[in-house]
């Protein structure tokens, strides 16, 4: 009995210390599904010709000019901020409001990140597809930016996995770490791209 009593104890899987439980496998799992997404979308408006190509450039409308970058600014880098923080963290939500408790609400909650995301992925795969190699030079935060998404995304793909409830700390440590990695990236868009 004592034997068994050891062995079971022994056996279950140790805590992360800070990070969230699931959080690295989670992760890696939605950034590689993130950038296979991006990379798809780019591969299929570069290699379907000029009719997709002009689709997405009419949509994007970038202006790769270094004279029409913003100025470097802490203003910059907030509103960047404050525009990527959402998009990359309302995954978060979904734990709270119990949709892992539910078959239905699960798959509506599933659905709705894949949808929401894909969109993101879409728009800049579609920019990388249409604009190539010149693109690269105002992008260099992308992957920062993929990775707040994946924290984002692997956020719920933890919790809809969980029979208990995620505590509030690993919540917070989650919405740390995203809006982290986002203000590197906000950073980086604004000092590493060309200026004037």
């Amino acid at each position: 009995m004592a034997a068994a009593g050891l062995t079971q104890s022994t056996s279950r899987p140790a805590r992360g210390g800070w990070l969230p439980a699931g959080l690295p496998g989670a992760w890696l799992r939605a950034y590689i599904a993130i950038w296979v997404g991006t990379l798809a979308f780019a591969a299929i408006v570069a290699l379907t010709g000029p009719t997709l190509a002009i689709l997405a450039h009419e949509h994007a409308r970038l202006a790769l000019s270094p004279d029409l970058t913003p100025s470097p600014g802490a203003g910059h880098v907030l509103v960047l901020l404050a525009l990527n923080l959402p998009v990359a963290a309302w995954p978060l939500l979904l734990g709270v409001i119990d949709a892992h408790r539910h078959r239905l609400s699960r798959r509506l909650a599933d659905m709705l990140l894949l949808a929401c995301f894909t969109r993101n992925v879409l728009w800049v795969g579609a920019a990388l597809g249409t604009y190539g190699a010149a693109l690269l030079a105002y992008i260099p935060q992308l992957p920062l930016e993929w990775a707040g998404l994946a924290l984002g995304a692997s956020s719920w793909l933890v919790q809809r996995r969980r029979p208990l409830i995620v505590p509030l700390h690993e919540r917070l440590v989650w919405l740390a770490s995203t809006a982290g990695v986002l203000l590197l990236a906000a950073i980086l868009e604004t000092v590493a791209v060309p200026h004037q």
